[in-house]
């Protein structure tokens, strides 16, 4: 299973960036602000990097030892060098920049709404498998068991098809978002957001073909 993306918060921009655990135990506080330096362009010595309220400084510690694990939210607060001294805005610009804060904000607003639902479905559908789907609970009543199992499989099911129609909702709403013929910017912008929520899709249609593969092979 893909692991959730880490959501790199900064002003009213989200980058989602791509951290395993194992990522997570390798990557040093140093070498993450360097990331955030890239994908930003905000310098990693004016930076400041905040979890969970709480603003990391030992550069040399791996972000595992903050406690962020995949799919948390790391905030970030700094200033691009020189853009106190940016030009005018162009119109062109302008209009980009608010297709741009249009894709963000429809992102944000699946992320705030189906990011824990996500998480929770897939914890939920693997227990359900590691519970009713793998003989560890045989030695219950027969007709007590089918009565729970009945109910965490319309549980599961209710919670896959909200998710499911909410994404593909939000997908169609980014897919909606026209983008000026000269906005590469926005554009690469709402690939990403395609790109996220669709995985996002891929991830809970994966749990549920591996649940009903389970339940196939228990019935046997």
């Amino acid at each position: 299973m893909t692991a959730p993306p880490l959501v790199l918060q900064w002003g009213r921009e989200r980058y989602m960036l791509k951290y395993g655990d194992e990522d997570l135990r390798d990557t040093t506080l140093g070498q993450f602000k360097e990331v955030c330096r890239e994908v930003t362009g905000v310098p990693s010595s004016g930076m400041k990097l905040i979890f969970s309220g709480a603003t990391m400084k030992d550069d040399s510690s791996p972000l595992a030892y903050y406690g962020i694990y995949p799919g948390a939210s790391v905030k970030l607060i700094g200033r691009k060098d020189g853009s106190e001294k940016s030009g005018p805005v162009t119109e062109e610009e302008r209009e980009e920049n608010a297709v741009i804060h249009k894709i963000d904000d429809i992102s944000n607003e699946a992320t705030d709404l189906l990011s824990s639902r996500m998480q929770a479905y897939l914890a939920d559908a693997q227990l359900y498998m590691d519970q009713f789907l793998s003989g560890s609970m045989d030695g219950m009543d027969d007709e007590a068991l089918s009565q729970i199992k009945t109910s965490e499989s319309k549980k599961l099911n209710d919670a896959y098809v909200y998710i499911s129609e909410t994404l593909m909702q939000y997908l169609l709403k980014v897919d909606c978002v026209e983008c000026p013929p000269s906005a590469d910017k926005a554009r690469q912008r709402r690939r990403q957001a395609v790109r996220l929520l669709q995985s996002w899709l891929d991830q809970i249609d994966a749990k549920k073909s591996s649940v009903k593969l389970a339940e196939a092979t228990v019935s046997q």
